[in-house]
């Protein structure tokens, strides 16, 4: 005879209930007083406008429709990955706000002053822009049904790489970029190339150059050539660009403390 005690289906309730929902993160879930402390705020920019009511809403910035259908829109591309950028800083503690957290495009000179306003009442910002890289198509060997041009691969000319860049200038930008960002993703993704031996890259961009925060901006690949776009589309690599973003916050987070 089977002697069914309270013990007992205590513990099965609480096997039933794990299996239900899985393993609790009692990390993530703590009061306040017991998370770590965010010393910086990032802020985010996904490169461009994305798509809304079926239609992109940024010209160009777009590959070619490949052979097997596969078409990268940098700013549809570059709101998932900012979206998910946001949701694992905050799963790690780390506050960010998304500038453009919408699907219409947002001019440089608002993006710029976005920032500026929010770095007038919280000196702890720090900024980031998501984007994919275009060259020149003129000598491209492929063209796609509206007449939009690409690269099969490097070997017919296409470029590829990664490039981290920071205002002109010694700034904090430099710091964050060589010393936390581009080690992250160096090691999270070792077979891709680094552009600019790499190291970040001074460059008078509006929004790098207009900010009063550090800002970087990364170009992630590029949407001209195919093989790169394969990469951009990949799940895996998109998520080990992510966590390595992550990675070099969390580490230039601590070096604060």
């Amino acid at each position: 005879m089977q002697i069914r005690t309270k013990t007992t289906i205590g513990v099965v309730a609480i096997g039933v209930i794990t299996a239900i929902v899985g393993i609790v993160n009692k990390n993530k879930f703590v009061h306040v007083n017991e998370m770590p402390k965010s010393n910086i705020h990032v802020v985010i920019l996904s490169g461009h406008g994305s798509i809304q009511d079926g239609k992109y809403q940024t010209q160009g910035k777009q590959s070619p429709t490949w052979e097997d259908g596969l078409k990268i829109y940098e700013g549809y591309s570059c709101k998932l990955l900012a979206l998910d950028l946001s949701k694992k800083l905050n799963e790690n503690h780390i506050d960010n706000t998304i500038i453009n957290n919408y699907n219409t495009d947002l001019s440089l000179i608002d993006r710029a002053n976005k920032i500026n306003e929010l770095f007038k009442v919280n000196k702890k910002i720090v900024g980031i822009s998501l984007h994919h890289n275009a060259q020149p198509t003129n000598n491209a060997d492929y063209t796609d049904f509206e007449g939009l041009k690409g690269f099969t691969s490097t070997s017919t000319g296409g470029a590829t790489g990664i490039e981290v860049f920071t205002s002109v200038g010694k700034t904090e930008s430099d710091n964050i970029a060589d010393n936390y960002i581009l080690p992250a993703m160096k090691r999270n993704m070792p077979n891709l190339h680094f552009r600019n031996n790499g190291k970040a890259k001074e460059q008078n961009f509006y929004i790098l150059s207009k900010t009063k925060s550090p800002h970087i901006l990364i170009e992630w690949l590029f949407m001209t050539t195919y093989t790169d776009c394969l990469i951009i589309a990949d799940d895996y690599y998109r998520g080990a660009y992510v966590n390595s973003i992550v990675e070099g916050y969390i580490l230039y987070n601590k070096s604060l403390n």
